[in-house]
């Protein structure tokens, strides 16, 4: 049986979106019973600016050669892993410094090659808040890191040379890691960082607090100053809320260019810039006792607010979503009001549980609400159909 030859006629918009011209060669890539056209030219050019073994070798080479030169004018016969003058010290130090100069330098090289001037420009604006959000992030995770390091290893120290070896591996995973972060910034991956970054920090702040019962007091004991580690909990809210600030802008920017001056999703962006605010203060407000208390109660009852307005009411500001979200959504407002009865008026939740139950549930759904938002206008509005026509 003969094999059937077809042809594809593609939209005007993608023949634009991918510069395709006249006798370019296209290739189509086939994952997961769907395929992507791609042409040549365009994976050619991606293939050049995959990560390149100079690019993070280079600076952490530099910073080798400043740790080897710091130890050697030390003269100390061993180097502690860990601890005020270590390894973790000056992986911490350098590795922010190299990281982050790295990370911008990849980001800004990325932001040269786009032809959208609309993204272009929605991608210079937030650059700012991008670079301090994965500053941030950069530095709770390595810390974090040679903390558990640490806790595993005490008291390991090594000689020069060795530790000189150990440093280099660090720093080169350190720019590799930021590097390839950077390649990955979208819409999508900031997602995907948000809800690690919320669940990793939440439950490293319980673990290294469960010797002191921190639920009998309330959950944001786990940020206050009685708390091991406090850093950990309120720093990853101030994370956070800096990167649902950056993410609501990468998604509604476009969005609002296609629709603009559309009432609905001016006040559901409203509100989730709200939202995000109210989650770094209730990090950057930690509940100790005096103003702070009352400053830390505010920002959570807002954050509690700003997100119930918007669930019972999401089917009138994202009118296109789907009928399960709209019932999860006075699902999830429900339980929110069943929770605050059964605290407020029937004291049968304590704190702890109440904001357990209230954070997650209105944290879950605004994650939600996010990615509806992306499939929506994101990814509908990049999806085109076209009819194949066999060829005798």
């Amino acid at each position: 049986m003969a094999k059937k030859r077809f042809e594809i006629e593609l939209p005007d918009q993608v023949v634009d979106e991918l510069h395709l011209e006249d006798g370019d060669q296209i290739d189509i890539q086939v994952t997961n019973q769907a395929f992507k056209v791609l042409p040549t030219k365009k994976a050619q050019e991606n293939q050049n600016q995959e990560l390149s073994i100079r690019r993070f070798l280079i600076p952490s080479v530099l910073a080798t050669v400043i740790f080897a030169l710091y130890t050697i004018w030390q003269k100390e016969d061993l180097v502690p892993l860990t601890g005020s003058d270590s390894i973790a010290t000056w992986v911490i130090f350098l590795g922010e410094l190299t990281g982050m100069a790295t990370f911008i330098y990849t980001h800004l090289q990325k932001i040269t090659t786009l032809h959208d001037t609309v993204k272009k420009k929605t991608a210079i604006r937030l650059a700012p808040t991008l670079f301090l959000s994965f500053a941030l992030i950069q530095a709770f995770v390595t810390i974090a890191l040679f903390w558990a390091i640490g806790y595993l290893f005490q008291a390991a120290s090594f000689d020069s040379l060795t530790a000189t070896l150990i440093f280099f591996l660090f720093i080169s995973v350190v720019n590799y890691v930021m590097i390839y972060s950077a390649t990955l910034v979208s819409t999508t991956f900031m997602m995907f960082l948000l809800i690690i970054t919320i669940v990793c920090g939440v439950l490293v702040a319980m673990v290294t607090n469960s010797r002191l019962l921190w639920w009998q007091h309330n959950f944001s004991f786990l940020g206050t100053s009685k708390a091991d580690f406090s850093w950990t909990f309120n720093a990853t809210l101030m994370i956070a809320g800096l990167l649902w600030a950056t993410l609501i802008d990468y998604l509604f920017v476009p969005i609002q260019k296609r629709l603009p001056k559309n009432w609905r999703l001016i006040v559901l962006r409203l509100f989730l810039t709200f939202d995000a605010g109210c989650l770094f203060a209730i990090g950057a407000l930690p509940n100790d006792p005096g103003l702070l208390h009352i400053a830390h109660d505010t920002a959570a009852n807002f954050l509690i607010l700003g997100t119930g307005l918007p669930m019972i009411s999401i089917h009138f500001l994202l009118p296109n979503a789907s009928k399960e979200f709209n019932l999860f959504s006075l699902g999830a407002a429900l339980g929110m009001m069943l929770s605050t009865i059964l605290f407020y008026g029937v004291r049968y939740f304590s704190l702890t549980a109440f904001e357990i139950f209230v954070l997650t549930m209105g944290i879950s759904w605004l994650l939600l609400l996010m990615q509806n938002i992306h499939e929506l206008y994101e990814l509908k509005d990049n999806t085109y159909s076209f009819k194949l026509k066999a060829i005798d």
